[in-house]
């Protein structure tokens, strides 16, 4: 049963739903293949006999490269051990898709984009999370090889990452942005004239 405090929101309408856990659905499928594919391509990381596939020659690579940290490298072991580490983690990872799923729930269910960014944020929570719990770390196999030079400035991009980093930074960028610089819909006819009539 709906309660007053949620009816009209995001949390209680299927097709909201819909879209959020099919981008989910769809995302960690995506993610968790191409970790499976290209690691049985690359054989595992270099150091362990694995090879590296030039994509862009000069720009992009393939490479197995195993992560115990966040995304992008990024990692607590080194202030709080392994285990502790790699629990913490896994702590911050399932708190961060909590507050997701409530900026989903809260939402309306006409805000359509904030519902498929919040499905791909999560989607590279559980796709990352999955890792962590299998293996113990994270399988990346994207190496961005490029480097922009400006001046005496030398800018390259030192981490190897996975489709599921890329889902984390692109939906956080966009909820953000539409949060930041986005306008709230309407509320329908019916919902306005109700509140109007509301003492």
């Amino acid at each position: 049963m709906q309660t007053p405090g949620r009816k009209g929101l995001a949390v209680t309408d299927r097709p909201s739903h819909l879209r959020l856990w099919l981008a989910v659905g769809v995302g960690v499928a995506l993610d968790l293949a191409s970790k499976y594919a290209a690691w049985g391509l690359l054989g595992g990381p270099p150091d362990e006999g694995g090879h590296v596939v030039n994509v862009l020659p000069g720009w992009l690579q393939f490479v197995a490269s195993r992560n115990p940290g966040i995304v992008f490298g990024l990692s607590l072991a080194g202030a709080c051990g392994p285990v502790a580490g790699r629990a913490l983690t896994i702590v911050l990872t399932l708190l961060t898709s909590a507050l997701i799923f409530y900026v989903f729930a809260s939402s309306l269910p006409r805000q359509r984009w904030i519902h498929f960014w919040c499905g791909l944020i999560l989607a590279g929570a559980v796709g990352n999370l999955f890792d962590r719990l299998v293996f113990g770390y994270v399988r990346d196999l994207i190496q961005i090889t490029a480097a922009l030079h400006l001046g005496g400035l030398t800018l390259d991009w030192p981490y190897v990452f996975n489709l599921a980093d890329v889902y984390l930074v692109v939906g956080v960028i966009a909820v953000a942005t539409m949060f930041l610089f986005g306008h709230k819909p309407a509320p329908a006819r019916g919902a306005a004239k109700r509140a109007g009539e509301e003492p």
